[in-house]
């Protein structure tokens, strides 16, 4: 479990690094637009995952704060969609996607929060 939370987190990582790219290249754009949703989906995975392995284990060797992990796992499935999607306008106006930099930034924040969830069992 740990190599594949850290596999993730490398994944969130390129990903975020290509995100920066694509400010540049604006080629890239969309295939970053478009892997956005898969990774969220892999690191609800590897949470649920993550979160069977800490309730099925023997009390003492569950983590010493069984709220700090908790908050991590939570941060790691919702920091993306809460930073990088928005609601369509109420006057039926087309509003532009968040910035690539917002999506890096909630990228690298996510992978931070997969490291920190398996580094607290």
């Amino acid at each position: 479990m740990i190599v594949t939370a850290w596999l993730v987190a490398a994944v969130l990582v390129a990903v975020a690094l290509v995100a920066v790219v694509a400010t540049r290249v604006p080629a890239l754009e969309r295939p970053v637009r478009l892997v956005v949703t898969p990774l969220v989906v892999l690191v609800a995975v590897v949470v649920v995952a993550d979160l069977g392995l800490v309730l099925r284990a023997d009390p003492a060797d569950r983590p010493d704060s069984m709220l700090t992990h908790v908050g991590y796992a939570v941060a790691s499935v919702g920091l993306v969609p809460a930073l990088v999607q928005r609601r369509p306008p109420e006057d039926g106006a087309e509003e532009e996607p968040a910035s690539l930099w917002v999506v890096a930034v909630a990228l690298l924040a996510v992978a931070v929060c997969v490291v920190r969830l398996v580094q607290t069992r």
